[in-house]
């Protein structure tokens, strides 16, 4: 008699670690696959482009092996990459690029909200990226319309706490007026950049500027940027990339600009995946 209770004890521990186990597993698993929320501007030259983040449970068998984006046909994506691996989902990286090296005209900016995804399993499925706005540009630019640049790159230096800066030399007198990019007002109060100039060439100690600001050949100016996202942030898992304009104006009137690529790649905590899990979960219904 005392056996069979024992063994009785026994199984039911067994069937409750099981459920335990069942349970905790089930409510660590993602209701669907998808991509994370992205940010981001691009412009049609042949280059690289924008990344996509995409997240699964480690488990699923069907894997995203491309994806395909109907009002950007030039638009190619490298081989699916691992990201990062949690302990029940992935992270995966498709890397965008334009591979058309024609010439097109220009046109109104193009907003994309979808794309598709492509599967191992042969199927295709519509899904939602966020907002990624792609600036077109002619190309290639007439040489009539590319003035010899009063401005060189000197350095650019990031970092993977999501801060960075770009230093400029300059060769001719101009007016900077500013610092633009289409996702800074989105971003306010999460991100910030100073600009900082030196008073002559090879002058030690840089100083903080407002703009505008005339410059003078000789010069240096650099643009210090950080994302203030903080990792309890529901925005911490979004995606961002980018493209401040450092925008030059010469005594005539020409403009000028040069780019500083931004870019904030979430590389989520296991608590943080589990908070993401549990909100798409509620979401999901």
């Amino acid at each position: 008699m005392k056996t069979k209770i024992s063994y009785l004890i026994v199984l039911a521990l067994l069937l409750a670690s099981w459920a335990g186990n069942y349970a905790y597993n089930r409510y660590s698993q993602l209701p669907e696959a998808g991509f994370l929320r992205h940010y981001v501007e691009a412009r049609t030259v042949p280059s690289f482009a924008f990344e996509l983040l995409y997240v699964a449970n480690s488990a699923d068998k069907r894997k995203i092996v491309g994806v395909q984006v109907d009002e950007l046909p030039t638009l190619r994506f490298n081989p699916v990459q691992i990201h990062q691996e949690l302990r029940h989902q992935t992270i995966y990286k498709l890397m965008g690029y334009f591979d058309d090296k024609s010439s097109w005209p220009a046109d109104e900016p193009l907003k994309i909200h979808t794309v598709k995804a492509l599967y191992s399993d042969g199927s295709m499925k519509e899904e939602d990226v966020g907002e990624i706005v792609v600036i077109r540009e002619a190309w290639p630019r007439a040489e009539t319309e590319i003035p010899e640049s009063p401005i060189q790159m000197s350095s650019t230096m990031g970092s993977s706490d999501h801060h960075g800066s770009a230093t400029i030399s300059i060769e001719k007198p101009v007016k900077f007026t500013g610092v633009s990019s289409i996702w800074l007002e989105k971003l306010e109060g999460l991100f910030e950049y100073e600009v900082q100039t030196t008073a002559e060439a090879g002058a030690p100690h840089p100083k903080q500027a407002d703009f505008p600001i005339e410059l003078r050949a000789g010069q240096t100016l650099t643009l210090n940027y950080r994302f203030m996202l903080s990792r309890q942030s529901t925005q911490s898992l979004d995606v961002y990339n980018l493209q401040l304009r450092e925008n030059f104006e010469d005594s005539k009137g020409e403009s000028y600009g040069y780019t500083v690529f931004a870019n904030y790649m979430p590389y989520p905590s296991e608590s943080q995946m589990r908070a993401y899990v549990r909100e798409q979960r509620r979401l999901a219904g």
